[in-house]
């Protein structure tokens, strides 16, 4: 074989394995990029929300979630050396209580922190004790709407509205009979129709609470039909 030939075909062979090589390692380069824990678990938890101080538009760490997730924070690390949060006082009181603010800001902290990948340390013990579940008001909301409080009566024109979209979709249906098995009446027609009933908007509060990631749950489908309005 032509010498010059032969040392022509080993130098593109060389060049080629070290492009390749180069390509390899940007491209793993690329996937171990390190990204915010709030971003990492938007992707990769869509059964999960972020838990923030001021949720439900409260700042004690009274609500049910922060509660739950102090709890159980304190049970896992009770009786361990660790404390990655650096929280706890020997011995750990397991009692109910609100969760403190320094719990609530250090999971804020965390969501801020970025890792390399899910299996992170820091990823996890964000995942495990300042996230909570999805709920259908969740993905009504990041649809650029939102489930229309219960509140003390029907009678505002946007109960009223609701109502009668969702009497049009069940008309000539028998007592209980309907989608959600709240009439307390047949409707031939949404003449005479009036407030929002009490059944009607307890049904829409509590579908809009069921837990789900999914957009195609068909709560989440009935709810942003019949409980939500533009915000």
């Amino acid at each position: 074989m032509n010498p010059i030939a032969t040392k022509g075909a080993l130098g593109l062979a060389a060049s080629t394995a070290v492009a390749g090589t180069v390509g390899m390692a940007v491209k793993f380069s690329g996937q171990e990029k390190p990204q915010s824990i709030k971003d990492l678990l938007w992707q990769h938890k869509p059964e999960k929300r972020l838990l923030f101080k001021r949720y439900l538009d409260k700042e004690d760490g009274s609500q049910p979630e922060w509660k739950e997730a102090w709890k159980k924070y304190r049970t896992n690390y009770k009786d361990s050396e660790r404390d990655p949060l650096g929280l706890l006082t020997k011995p750990v009181d397991l009692n109910d209580a609100n969760a403190p603010s320094n719990f609530m800001e250090s999971c804020e902290s965390l969501f801020k922190e970025e890792v390399h990948n899910i299996k992170s340390d820091r990823y996890q013990l964000a995942d495990n004790y300042c996230t909570r579940l999805t709920s259908v008001a969740d993905l009504v909301w990041e649809s650029n709407r939102k489930v229309l409080a219960k509140g003390n009566d029907g009678n505002s024109s946007e109960w009223k509205g609701l109502w009668k979209k969702y009497i049009e979709a069940n008309l000539g249906k028998d007592t209980e009979k309907d989608e959600w098995q709240v009439f307390e009446k047949k409707w031939e027609s949404t003449s005479g129709q009036d407030a929002a009933t009490d059944k009607f908007r307890s049904k829409c509060e509590s579908e809009s609470l069921v837990k789900t990631g999914s957009r195609s749950h068909a709560s989440y489908q009935k709810v942003i039909d019949y409980c939500s309005v533009p915000r």
